[in-house]
């Protein structure tokens, strides 16, 4: 017997609703469809959508855990090898210290809510200074710039594309990604949405993207200069004294310092470096000070380049400056019903340098060390060695800079422990792996993605399929090992998570007390029962009052189409501000030391050509290229070139040539591309799957591709964030003899 069942696609950020039709009893997935009722998307699905039923069904993805013997592996029991690895663990902090064992952390635990509530647990009681996560290849300075603007390292201004009518696009691609720090489902109808009314839209970008081809407009611009333009955008601004910042302009501080650090940047001065000339920029600032409700967007191009935290600041600095911040049509602010972009309360110190990497001294931020810097940590000898190695839901050999080296590193490490699905190019060096459920086995709801949605929504997924008899979730994975590595029980765990999430949500809750919370949630369980809590003290909660109106977590699975809480509202951000004195604050000595380097960087001379990224609506960095339906079709790890540049090398499409940096080489075919820049290339990322040892039949035979990481210098990192340097990394191409 069929059934239907309702619930987010988990793939992208877009959380787009879906109809599914299963049969439960046999445990099978027979069709994914858009949810025409959805209140978001609107039927909408892009290809990404089916990846999570093929994932549950794959035969090569791990269902119980495996340990290593010899050269192969054997499935263990659950209480053996939890109570393996805990022992082990724990024996490695007793004896050198809890900064002996190092953990990366993936992207994929993005996408499941309990895993995200659980995961502060884990990290916590770890308490390692070795700990790495994909936010470094990715939007840690966004993160930094947001904690210093606005004193919350996740409040993310979202471009309101519903009501902008001018609208420009910095380093990123939504046609493909559907909006990263931006969700929109369906982002190509928003756009046409956006030139019916008459709007504009303009894309810089050093390739013609899938998005710059649907624009009024595109501008190239050289890899890794972004800041220079930005900076010469605010001088210009400056210069024509169009400054106007509207409703928040008693709350800003640092412009007259901030107009005196752009001075030398002006449209003539970075034309050379950036490759836009002057004539260009000013036109784009003419049509944005001439639009009504224009609005400035920048993502990960902007990020991962040598001066990522500067781009990312100055994005909002230039709606700031505009008056576009906090306004509708400009760069607003989504108000999650679990509440977390709402302000904290006490301002908490900035979350940076509290400590500093082994090997090259390099400061923490977010009690992150910069992904490029874990092989090196691997590789200290001695009282510094790492004895230890977990990692969770990640692949750094191919996701992060110069993973050969992490790989060879990986040899270095006495014990290794992946949580993951798979045998990949990471986890093959693993002692034991302990694999979770999948999106199909657990419920999850949109947490982290409704932080940065275009629209204020509340989604709950339901559960589809029960897992195997003694499967785990994940944070059920990291309860049970933080258990037995401190003498305690799983329960008590989960008694502590519960209470600290209840002490720290009653001062906000005028005339109740914990008694009423904790039996007023108690028909839930486990991640469940936070999330209620989360939803009833959100800004649209019933705060825990009796047949009250507001949100709680019964209230959002009686909608299995989600629950639309309205278009972003202007005016919220004072209240959302955690600064000091609840100002925003311009201007900041790491900001300012790297305005400087900035500076320095005019002078310098472009290299002839240069490397970045791109990405593709089949691919989610390497977790899909071991689904037989998404490897299908021409191969995509091809090296873009502009036929020019290529030619002059001799080289024709379709040839294989040899692409080298100053820390790799590769053979990799070339494809014949227009649409860009002249002396740029672009490389996608998450290929390279040509490791020995790994359990991944169609990714290493369909999609093996080249890891675009092996090019890139460990050693390169945006100074302020950490951030790995990913786009405009100097190389040559050459044809093979």
């Amino acid at each position: 017997m069929t059934q239907i069942i309702h619930r987010s696609c988990p793939t992208c950020e877009a959380s787009c609703g879906l109809t599914m039709e299963v049969d439960r009893e046999r445990g099978e997935v027979l069709s994914v469809k858009g949810d025409p009722d959805d209140v978001r998307s609107q039927g909408y699905v892009c290809a990404k959508s089916q990846a999570f039923h093929h994932i549950y069904r794959d035969p090569e993805r791990l269902r119980r855990p495996v340990k290593r013997v010899g050269g192969d592996w054997e499935e263990v029991s659950w209480d053996e090898a939890l109570d393996a690895v805990a022992a082990r663990l724990a024996a490695v902090r007793d004896e050198y210290g809890k900064d002996a064992i190092a953990m990366y952390y993936g992207n994929p635990n993005g996408h499941n809510f309990h895993t995200q509530i659980y995961t502060q647990l884990f990290i916590g009681m770890l308490d390692t200074e070795r700990f790495f996560s994909a936010g470094s290849v990715d939007q840690q300075p966004k993160n930094l710039s947001s904690e210093l603007l606005y004193g919350n390292a996740w409040l993310f201004p979202v471009p309101d594309l519903s009501r902008t009518d001018f609208f420009v696009c910095m380093g990123g691609n939504p046609m493909v990604s559907q909006g990263s720090l931006l969700g929109a489902p369906d982002v190509g109808r928003e756009f046409a949405a956006l030139r019916e009314r008459g709007g504009h839209m303009v894309v810089i970008d050093p390739r013609r993207t899938e998005t710059a081809a649907v624009a009024d407009q595109h501008l190239f611009i050289r890899p890794g200069t972004d800041a220079l333009l930005l900076m010469a955008w605010v001088h210009e601004l400056f210069a024509r004294q169009a400054v106007n910042i509207g409703a928040l302009a008693d709350r800003v501080e640092g412009l007259a310092a901030l107009e005196e650090l752009a001075r030398p940047f002006t449209p003539e001065a970075v034309a050379p470096r950036t490759g836009v000339p002057a004539a260009a920029l000013r036109a784009l600032v003419d049509g944005f000070a001439g639009a009504q409700r224009p609005v400035l967007y920048g993502r990960i191009g902007l990020c991962t380049q040598a001066f990522g935290t500067l781009a990312s600041w100055l994005v909002d600095v230039v709606n700031l400056l505009q008056g576009r911040l906090d306004e509708e049509g400009g760069a607003m602010f989504a108000r999650p019903a679990t509440g977390q972009n709402e302000s904290r309360g006490e301002p908490q110190p900035l979350q940076h340098g509290r400590w500093k990497s082994r090997a090259r001294g390099f400061p923490e931020y977010m009690s992150m060390l910069p992904a490029s810097c874990m092989a090196e940590e691997m590789e200290c000898t001695g009282a510094d060695a790492v004895r230890a190695l977990i990692t969770v839901a990640g692949n750094p050999v191919l996701s992060v800079p110069n993973g050969k080296r992490i790989d060879a590193a990986m040899d270095n490490v006495e014990f290794k422990v992946a949580l993951d699905i798979y045998i990949n190019e990471t986890t093959r060096h693993a002692d034991y792996i302990l694999p979770s459920t999948t999106q199909l086995e657990h419920s999850n709801y949109d947490f982290l993605f409704a932080a940065f949605a275009q629209r204020n929504f509340a989604r709950y997924s339901p559960q589809v399929f029960a897992p195997e008899p003694g499967a785990k979730h994940q944070h059920e994975i990291f309860v049970e090992l933080l258990a037995r590595m401190n003498g305690m029980s799983a329960s008590d765990l989960d008694a502590m998570m519960l209470d600290g999430l209840v002490d720290s949500v009653l001062p906000a809750l005028e005339g109740v007390g914990k008694e009423q919370v904790l039996a007023a949630s108690a028909h839930h369980e486990g991640g469940e029962r936070l999330l209620d809590i989360l939803l009833r003290v959100g800004p649209y909660g019933d705060r825990f009052a009796a047949g009250g109106e507001g949100l709680n977590l019964d209230k959002v699975k009686a909608q299995p189409h989600g629950v639309d809480l309205g278009p972003l509202q202007p005016g919220v951000l004072p209240q959302m501000l955690n600064t000091q004195d609840g100002c925003i604050r311009l201007l900041h000595p790491l900001l300012e030391a790297d305005i400087a380097r900035l500076a320095a960087a005019l002078d310098e001379p472009a290299p002839v050509l240069v490397l970045i990224g791109r990405r593709h609506i089949r691919d989610m960095n390497s977790w899909l290229h071991n689904l037989k339906n998404y490897a299908r079709g021409a191969d995509r790890c091809t090296l873009y070139m502009h036929p020019d540049d290529a030619a002059g090398r001799g080289i024709a499409d379709g040839d294989v040539a040899e692409i080298s940096s100053a820390v790799g080489r590769l053979a990799v075919p070339v494809e014949y591309h227009d649409g860009m820049m002249p002396g740029v290339v672009s490389l996608p990322h998450g290929f390279g799957h040509r490791y020995p040892g790994t359990r991944q039949s169609t990714a290493s035979g369909q999609l093996p591709g080249v890891s675009a990481n092996d090019l890139v210098d460990d050693d390169a990192l945006d100074l302020p964030s950490g951030t790995s340097v990913v786009n405009g990394v100097a190389v040559e191409v050459h044809a093979q003899p």
